[in-house]
């Protein structure tokens, strides 16, 4: 039996590897890389959940390397595609949408420093609009509701692309994401109802 051919891996620009293919389906359980890493096949990087749909896998670990070759001539080829598309176009643009939904995700979660502000332009406007200024009490509550609704808007998008990721095996990557984003609207909310309440109160 020929001895599995080791695979290099590939994340945000760097190279590592070659690993067994046993040895990267421990690296996957461990939690060290994720589907979405790069795998280098015959000469071309794919993600990790692609080569394991070819070979037949779906996005389930494989025990060992021996039959990953062997599993792709047993690979089925999806009926009923358009003229001009094929798998391998589709499973390019799947894992597009995939990594750009990784991205949307930490975006979001950046997002909660950055809302409240946008929100918070609300009093001014009212100042404005009115031709009078609120009175503190008044504008405290409209600032605090800004500082909710603009932390509280990024945790709920970053669930629902969560849903997503875990759909496609990439659990661990979504609980990271709301971990991070909860954790920046709790800071977010602190920081900005203080500061919000102190220039509110403030003598004039």
């Amino acid at each position: 039996m020929a001895k599995p051919s080791p695979f290099r891996l590939r994340w945000k620009g760097t190279i590592s590897g070659p690993f067994t293919l046993g040895k990267i389906s421990e690296m996957l359980r461990s939690g060290e890389i994720s589907l979405i890493h790069n795998i280098e096949v015959d000469g071309s990087w794919i993600t990790l959940r692609q080569y394991f749909r070819m070979i037949g896998n779906g996005t389930a670990y494989p025990i060992t390397g021996s039959s990953s070759h062997s599993s792709n001539s047993e690979t089925n080829i999806p009926q009923g595609l358009p003229l001009g598309a094929s798998p391998q176009k589709n499973r390019l643009t799947r894992d597009q949408e995939i990594d750009h939904a990784v991205r949307l995700g930490y975006l979001w979660c950046g997002s909660t420093f950055l809302l409240p502000l946008l929100f918070a332009a609300i009093v001014p406007l009212c100042n404005v609009l009115m031709r009078d200024k609120l009175p503190d009490s008044s504008a405290f509550v409209l600032l605090a509701f800004a500082t909710l609704a603009g932390c509280g808007l990024p945790l709920y998008f970053v669930r629902q692309i969560a849903v997503t990721l875990k759909r496609e095996g990439l659990a661990e990557i979504s609980q990271s994401q709301e971990k991070l984003c909860l954790a920046l609207a709790a800071l977010g909310v602190l920081v900005y109802l203080t500061v919000f309440w102190i220039l509110t109160h403030s003598p004039h």
